[in-house]
Protein backbone atom coordinates (compact mmCIF):
# COMPACT_ATOMS: atom_id res chain seq x y z
CA UNK A 1 0.00 0.00 0.00
CA UNK A 2 2.64 2.69 0.91
CA UNK A 3 5.02 1.93 -2.27
CA UNK A 4 1.94 2.75 -4.53
CA UNK A 5 1.40 5.83 -2.43
CA UNK A 6 5.10 6.90 -1.90
CA UNK A 7 7.40 5.03 -4.38
CA UNK A 8 10.63 3.74 -3.06
CA UNK A 9 12.93 6.22 -5.50
CA UNK A 10 11.84 9.07 -3.78
CA UNK A 11 12.23 8.02 -0.33
CA UNK A 12 15.85 8.40 -0.43
CA UNK A 13 15.96 12.01 -1.85
CA UNK A 14 12.96 12.98 0.59
CA UNK A 15 14.49 11.85 3.62
CA UNK A 16 17.96 13.44 2.94
CA UNK A 17 15.96 16.78 2.15
CA UNK A 18 14.09 16.79 5.71
CA UNK A 19 17.13 15.94 7.55
CA UNK A 20 18.73 18.58 6.08
CA UNK A 21 16.14 21.37 6.97
CA UNK A 22 16.44 22.65 10.63
CA UNK A 23 13.00 21.93 12.19
CA UNK A 24 13.40 25.89 12.89
CA UNK A 25 15.92 28.41 12.62
CA UNK A 26 16.89 29.65 15.84
CA UNK A 27 18.36 33.36 15.47
CA UNK A 28 21.67 34.16 16.58
CA UNK A 29 22.81 37.54 15.37
CA UNK A 30 24.09 40.13 17.85
CA UNK A 31 21.30 42.04 19.02
CA UNK A 32 20.46 46.22 19.50
CA UNK A 33 21.85 47.18 23.35
CA UNK A 34 18.30 48.48 24.72
CA UNK A 35 19.07 51.69 26.40
CA UNK A 36 18.08 50.27 29.92
CA UNK A 37 19.64 46.79 29.98
CA UNK A 38 21.91 46.28 32.70
CA UNK A 39 25.37 44.11 32.73
CA UNK A 40 24.47 41.34 34.65
CA UNK A 41 28.10 41.33 36.21
CA UNK A 42 28.01 44.88 37.68
CA UNK A 43 24.92 46.39 36.85
CA UNK A 44 25.98 49.10 35.03
CA UNK A 45 24.17 50.52 31.20
CA UNK A 46 26.32 48.71 28.07
CA UNK A 47 24.33 50.88 25.60
CA UNK A 48 26.28 53.80 27.39
CA UNK A 49 29.75 52.97 26.14
CA UNK A 50 29.81 51.16 22.40
CA UNK A 51 33.01 50.71 21.96
CA UNK A 52 33.08 48.29 24.92
CA UNK A 53 30.11 46.67 24.72
CA UNK A 54 29.60 42.99 24.74
CA UNK A 55 26.83 40.27 24.78
CA UNK A 56 25.88 36.68 24.72
CA UNK A 57 22.95 35.89 22.71
CA UNK A 58 21.20 32.24 24.14
CA UNK A 59 19.54 29.83 22.06
CA UNK A 60 16.20 30.67 23.48
CA UNK A 61 17.22 34.19 21.42
CA UNK A 62 17.51 35.70 24.88
CA UNK A 63 20.28 37.91 25.25
CA UNK A 64 22.64 39.14 28.23
CA UNK A 65 24.37 42.45 27.59
CA UNK A 66 27.62 43.39 29.17
CA UNK A 67 29.74 46.69 29.65
CA UNK A 68 33.10 45.17 28.48
CA UNK A 69 34.91 42.39 27.31
CA UNK A 70 36.13 41.62 31.06
CA UNK A 71 32.44 41.25 32.36
CA UNK A 72 31.89 39.32 29.91
CA UNK A 73 34.84 36.94 30.62
CA UNK A 74 33.92 37.02 34.25
CA UNK A 75 30.20 35.89 33.19
CA UNK A 76 31.74 33.04 31.50
CA UNK A 77 33.79 32.31 34.21
CA UNK A 78 31.06 31.81 36.62
CA UNK A 79 27.98 31.48 34.72
CA UNK A 80 25.69 30.11 37.56
CA UNK A 81 26.55 33.05 40.11
CA UNK A 82 25.21 35.45 37.55
CA UNK A 83 22.59 33.29 35.36
CA UNK A 84 20.10 31.31 37.18
CA UNK A 85 18.12 30.49 33.41
CA UNK A 86 20.74 29.13 31.50
CA UNK A 87 23.66 26.96 31.38
CA UNK A 88 26.64 27.51 29.36
CA UNK A 89 25.22 24.89 27.10
CA UNK A 90 22.56 27.37 25.75
CA UNK A 91 25.01 29.74 24.63
CA UNK A 92 24.56 30.36 20.87
CA UNK A 93 26.46 33.15 19.99
CA UNK A 94 29.36 35.50 22.05
CA UNK A 95 30.02 39.12 20.66
CA UNK A 96 32.02 42.10 21.82
CA UNK A 97 32.04 45.18 20.21
CA UNK A 98 35.09 46.50 17.80
CA UNK A 99 36.56 48.86 19.82
CA UNK A 100 37.26 51.42 16.79
CA UNK A 101 33.83 50.36 14.77
CA UNK A 102 31.30 50.06 17.84
CA UNK A 103 30.06 46.96 15.88
CA UNK A 104 29.83 43.32 16.99
CA UNK A 105 31.93 40.95 16.31
CA UNK A 106 31.83 36.79 17.19
CA UNK A 107 33.89 37.25 20.26
CA UNK A 108 35.67 33.66 19.24
CA UNK A 109 37.29 35.70 16.14
CA UNK A 110 38.34 38.49 17.93
CA UNK A 111 41.56 40.10 19.04
CA UNK A 112 42.17 41.57 22.59
CA UNK A 113 44.61 43.84 23.86
CA UNK A 114 45.74 43.11 27.11
CA UNK A 115 47.83 45.57 28.79
CA UNK A 116 46.97 48.85 27.35
CA UNK A 117 46.62 52.02 28.48
CA UNK A 118 42.84 52.26 27.75
CA UNK A 119 40.82 51.78 30.65
CA UNK A 120 37.62 50.54 30.31
CA UNK A 121 33.83 51.96 31.25
CA UNK A 122 34.81 51.77 35.10
CA UNK A 123 38.16 52.97 34.77
CA UNK A 124 39.78 49.45 35.23
CA UNK A 125 42.24 48.12 33.18
CA UNK A 126 40.24 46.09 30.20
CA UNK A 127 40.17 44.36 26.92
CA UNK A 128 39.44 46.82 23.79
CA UNK A 129 38.58 44.21 21.01
CA UNK A 130 39.52 44.19 17.59
CA UNK A 131 37.84 42.75 14.17
CA UNK A 132 41.26 41.91 12.91
CA UNK A 133 45.00 41.33 14.32
CA UNK A 134 46.12 44.19 11.81
CA UNK A 135 43.82 46.77 13.98
CA UNK A 136 44.74 45.12 17.22
CA UNK A 137 48.45 45.52 16.71
CA UNK A 138 47.86 48.78 15.50
CA UNK A 139 46.04 49.59 18.81
CA UNK A 140 48.74 47.58 20.94
CA UNK A 141 51.14 49.74 19.62
CA UNK A 142 49.99 53.17 19.61
CA UNK A 143 48.54 52.02 23.63
CA UNK A 144 50.59 49.45 24.83
CA UNK A 145 49.55 45.72 25.68
CA UNK A 146 50.02 42.60 23.83
CA UNK A 147 47.65 41.00 21.60
CA UNK A 148 45.34 37.78 22.32
CA UNK A 149 42.87 35.88 20.93
CA UNK A 150 39.70 34.53 22.37
CA UNK A 151 41.54 31.03 23.93
CA UNK A 152 44.01 32.79 25.64
CA UNK A 153 41.78 35.01 27.90
CA UNK A 154 41.98 32.86 31.17
CA UNK A 155 40.89 32.98 33.88
CA UNK A 156 43.96 34.32 35.25
CA UNK A 157 43.87 37.21 32.93
CA UNK A 158 40.97 38.33 33.98
CA UNK A 159 42.40 38.15 37.74
CA UNK A 160 45.09 40.18 36.59
CA UNK A 161 42.94 42.82 35.30
CA UNK A 162 40.65 42.82 38.60
CA UNK A 163 42.09 45.65 40.31
CA UNK A 164 40.00 45.09 43.72
CA UNK A 165 36.90 46.06 42.12
CA UNK A 166 35.35 48.45 39.99
CA UNK A 167 35.06 51.89 39.88
CA UNK A 168 32.15 53.89 38.66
Amino acid sequence: MISRLFPARLAAPLLALALSIPAFAVDLAAQAIPRAARCPVCGMYPARTPQWAAQIVFNDQSASHFDSPVDLFRFLNNMVLFDKQHKPADIGAIYVADYERKTPVDAKKAFFVLGSKATGPMNDPNLPAFASREAADAFAKAQGGKVLIFGEVTRDVIKSLNSGGHHH
